[in-house]
């Protein structure tokens, strides 16, 4: 997740520096139920599984029910032990067992829940940077763990009844889900676009050099990204689905161009030079027009957003190239042959005919098509209106997963998973183990406790507290902060113990409070934030402290306004570049000016549809207008170059439109259609922001072909008479 972050974000960067000293909060929950945890064979069994967690090397420590820490009192005295010291062989030292464990604030609705039924293992981990299989290494020893341990006579616990969760199991799972869908979606798309290639061009050659070319752009591409720093991730993942969808597109172009035109052995090159003069100037505009749509990606401030831009601005580049030499090419080394030779000109299908009945259609209605459309720009502005940004990352898994069960149990049942770190640092490196300083951390405390979505929170508050209620012979009314620095140092000099130090450094300058969260919606959790920055800015004094929210949970709530910010700035960029272009292609500002209107209604319509829909503004539905505007508008650019073809030929407006309409409606229909299924596919990924972005990309591809097929033809024909 830092990998979202800009390198040099100051929090990123404070970060780093919280982890050095009180180490990775990602660690790993180990959770399961039972009504009898607190039996002999049980807690035989959790200290046997917690021994062998502990022996994984890339484990630092291993927290469960049997080796908590227990701060145990006698009148002016306490020592430090493991709860269970010694395993209880009857019922009775279990319950005394059970007594103790709900008497201590960091076990109770912490390590076990309220009721006693579930409880878990705390894993925390070893720092790990630039280790790339860590995560999943740790993560196999684990459930390697947990069947060993099944094997044994009567064991209760196996890797079939725990819930595991935590931020490294997210990663490992978008990794393992990543793999699957592209081992889902690169068959699927390879089938889709050799159907739609045959059924264009009714040539096994055609749908050969078209393969072979998208291939080879796909190798560029994911080169491209590699060479930028860029790697595999949720929002990188669409890449090579997206960039096969495109490269197919001027591949159509070029072949159904020389299929459709008469040739023979002699006059092959005379046709192939033909073709390559007539659409390099249209096919350079559109490859070029996208690849600004992506590019105006790298305003982002999202790293993975950069390089999917960079990357995919490339791939198109070279889609561009290798079409307009590698085919040619390739057709030229097969001049001789019989596929090649043959004049069997594709003759009109249903695809043409029905451009003919479009252009019929629109002239017919044209005014009512523009009316229609109207009103469902101003219908999808209410859909826009109701938009939110969300970065909820549990959400990006089906619900039927394993992975979101066991989020959702241990949220449930244990407080969650997720937490937020509050730093607490004096400003002069003096010591915060004084009743001012530490009342200051309880206020702040306290405060996190009110809010709905805390589960349970610990602090050095928590131990020290505990110390103190101990040290007066387990008197509850003593568990509150000592009055006296002098105390509170001897109280440390006396513990014995490790857990405090995962809360306070080793010069007491610097501490932490931990909150267990079960809230994972970034829109709610900004909420809380800012009510969390606004109690400490009004009701703590910091003229000795820093107060700090950080956290991994913090870092990605983060991203919301990264989100906002670069769908928006891409966007107007996108606009103005690939508009400025087309105004000096045109050499028209009316032309320039119409061309807006098809490729902004379909980006109206999409985000009207995701208000309409509930679907939110996320790492991944984020970047798909600044796509689509650049996708969107190659359609209209071939629609345009055609009319303004033939009105250069002396033929008036009305039927200069109509004949565009007649002469590049298939190709759009194909092309479109084929990048519509190329997308579709995306809806059998096992990452829901995957199917979103899909489904989406689908949608406004058809929304593009009603744009360039209905509503520009209509502007284009307003005022003229048939």
């Amino acid at each position: 997740m830092e990998s979202l972050i800009m390198e040099d974000d100051p929090d990123l960067v404070f970060y780093e520096k919280f982890k050095r000293i009180f180490g990775e909060d990602e660690f790993i929950i180990i959770a399961f139920s039972s009504n009898d945890i607190f039996t002999p064979q049980m807690l035989s069994e959790i200290h046997k599984l917690t021994q062998k967690l502990e022996g994984i090397k890339e484990v630092k420590e291993v927290v469960s029910i049997t080796n908590v820490e227990s701060i145990l009192g006698t009148k002016n005295d306490f020592f430090v032990q493991p709860l269970c010291e010694q395993i209880p062989e009857s019922m009775e030292a279990a319950e005394e067992i059970k007594k103790r464990a709900f008497s201590l604030q960091s076990v109770k609705n912490n390590i076990i829940s309220n009721d006693g039924k579930a409880s878990l293992f705390l894993v925390r981990t070893l720092p790990h940077e630039g280790d790339e299989t860590y995560d999943l290494r740790l993560l196999q020893s684990i459930d390697q763990a947990f069947k060993d341990h099944a094997l044994a006579d009567g064991s209760k616990l196996s890797a079939d009844t725990i819930h595991t969760a935590g931020w490294l199991v997210t990663d490992v799972n978008m990794s393992s889900h990543i793999n699957r869908d592209n081992q889902i979606f690169m068959p699927l798309i390879y089938a889709i676009l050799g159907f739609f290639l045959f059924l264009t061009l009714r040539s096994a050659i055609g749908v050969a050099i078209g393969l072979f070319n998208i291939t080879l752009c796909l190798l560029w591409t994911m080169a491209a990204l590699y060479l930028s720093g860029g790697a595999i991730s949720p929002m990188t993942a669409i890449l090579s689905p997206l960039m096969m969808a495109l490269a197919v597109s001027d591949s159509i172009h070029v072949l159904l161009h020389f299929f459709q035109k008469k040739r023979c052995r002699e006059t092959v090159m005379n046709t192939l030079k033909e073709t390559v003069d007539e659409l390099w100037r249209p096919c350079f505009l559109t490859s070029l027009t996208t690849a600004i749509g992506f590019l105006s990606l790298l305003v982002s401030d999202i790293p993975p957003i950069r390089h999917f831009g960079l990357a995919a601005a490339i791939g198109m580049m070279a889609e561009f190239f290798l079409t307009m030499t590698l085919i040619p090419l390739i057709i030229y080394f097969l001049r001789n042959t019989k596929s090649v030779v043959k004049d069997y000109k594709i003759q009109g299908n249903y695809l043409s005919r029905m451009s003919n009945g479009i252009a019929s259609f629109v002239l017919k209605n044209k005014n009512i098509i523009l009316c229609l459309s109207t009103a469902c720009i101003v219908g999808s502005m209410f859909g826009i209106s109701r938009i939110k940004v969300e970065t909820n990352l549990i959400e990006y898994f089906k619900k039927s997963s394993a992975i979101y069960k066991d989020f959702q149990f241990i949220d449930t049942r244990l407080n969650g998973v997720d937490t937020l770190e509050i730093s607490i640092k004096n400003k002069n490196d003096k010591s915060l183990m004084t009743p001012t300083a530490l009342n200051k951390v309880q206020a702040i405390e306290t405060y996190l406790n009110t809010l709905p979505f805390v589960g349970t929170t610990t602090s050095v508050n928590t131990f020290i507290k505990q110390m103190n209620k101990s040290f007066h012979a387990e008197d509850p009314q003593f568990y509150s902060i000592p009055e006296s620095a002098e105390m509170i140092a001897q109280y440390l000099l006396i513990y014995g113990g490790d857990e405090i130090y995962n809360f306070l450094n080793d010069e007491y300058t610097w501490t932490r409070i931990s909150a267990r969260i079960s809230e994972h919606s970034s829109s709610e959790l900004a909420k809380y934030l800012l009510d969390i920055s606004s109690f400490i800015e009004n009701n703590i004094n910091t003229d000795d402290i820093e107060v700090r929210v950080t956290g991994k949970t913090f870092l990605v709530n983060k991203l919301l306004k990264s989100i906002v910010d670069s769908q928006m700035s891409s966007l107007l960029l996108a606009f103005i570049i690939i508009f400025s272009i087309l105004f000096l292609v045109f050499k028209s500002f009316k032309l320039g000016g119409i061309s807006l209107i098809p490729n902004g209604v379909p980006i109206i319509f999409n985000l009207g549809l995701m208000g309409f829909l509930g679907i939110p503004l996320n790492t991944a539905t984020a970047i798909i207008s600044a796509v689509a505007i650049g996708i969107a508008v190659d359609d209209t650019i071939h629609y345009l170059t055609t009319y303004q073809s033939f009105k250069n030929k002396g033929v008036p407006t009305g039927q200069a439109a109509l004949e565009a309409l007649k002469t590049k409606g298939e190709p759009i229909m194909v092309t479109s259609f084929i990048l519509c299924f190329g997308f579709g596919v995306m809806v059998f990924s096992s990452f829901v922001p995957t199917i979103q972005f899909g489904f989406l990309s689908a949608a406004i591809m058809l929304f593009a072909i009603l744009s360039d097929l209905l509503i520009l033809p209509s502007i284009l024909l307003a005022g003229y008479k048939k």
